[in-house]
């Protein structure tokens, strides 16, 4: 599957990119500019030597792309998604974006934001695609090194489908299992659960992730 991220050099867009490379994906890595996309691709490649990594520009990503990522800084969405908008039309997809502020209390989830989430915003900005959220959650730097991380994906997402090839899709990703948690209004509360996570692990140490015990009819983690 040709899978555009944009945003493959963030911690979390890197791991992501390279998990799906080693699957056998097929990674189109978006960038403002040529140049930067020639750069980035170059990193993942010195990640996953074997990998398959395609630079483009961020239009031609969108247009070339089965399944796009969106794991750009949130306060870049606004200018970022508007000109994709059109290629990315009858497309899944995924924002992995979480809108935090950090103090000296620690990392804050922000609240009130257009559309009420990072990813009902991007489904405002690109209205014919099929947006998910998903990945959030999920430690960057274990996931940079393809560890088993035993550890839950909470996909919310507009349709059923949508949410259902997100869950296929997360199978490359070792240890990890995806569960349906819903509509997309659900994911201002999941994106804002990564400040907690993140005050969690420097209070205590570790990189921790979600896992949701007691289900009886969901399927094992890989």
């Amino acid at each position: 599957m040709k899978i555009a991220i944009f945003g493959g050099t963030g911690d979390l867009g890197r791991g992501l990119a390279v998990n799906f490379a080693a699957a056998g994906h097929e990674i189109i890595v978006g960038s403002r500019s040529q140049e930067r996309a020639d750069e980035a691709a170059s990193t993942l490649r010195a990640d996953l030597p074997d990998g398959n990594f395609v630079p483009m520009e961020n239009v031609a990503a969108a247009q070339a792309a089965e399944i796009a990522i969106v794991s750009i800084p949130w306060e870049g969405v606004e200018q970022t998604i508007p000109p994709m908008a059109g290629a990315l039309a009858g497309k899944i997809v995924i924002s992995v974006i979480n809108a935090l502020e950090f103090g000296k209390n620690g990392a804050i989830a922000k609240t009130e934001l257009p559309g009420g989430s990072m990813a009902q915003r991007i489904q405002e900005l690109a209205p014919e695609a099929k947006v998910a959220m998903a990945y959030n959650n999920l430690p960057a730097a274990r996931l940079q090194a393809r560890e088993h991380l035993n550890a839950d994906v909470l996909v919310c997402g507009r349709g059923k489908d949508t949410r259902e090839q997100v869950i296929e899709l997360t199978k490359a990703i070792p240890g990890v299992r995806a569960l349906d948690a819903g509509v997309l209004a659900n994911a201002l509360i999941i994106e804002g659960s990564t400040a907690l996570i993140i005050n969690l692990n420097r209070r205590y140490g570790g990189e921790a992730s979600i896992a949701i015990e007691g289900l009886h009819d969901a399927p094992a983690r890989g």
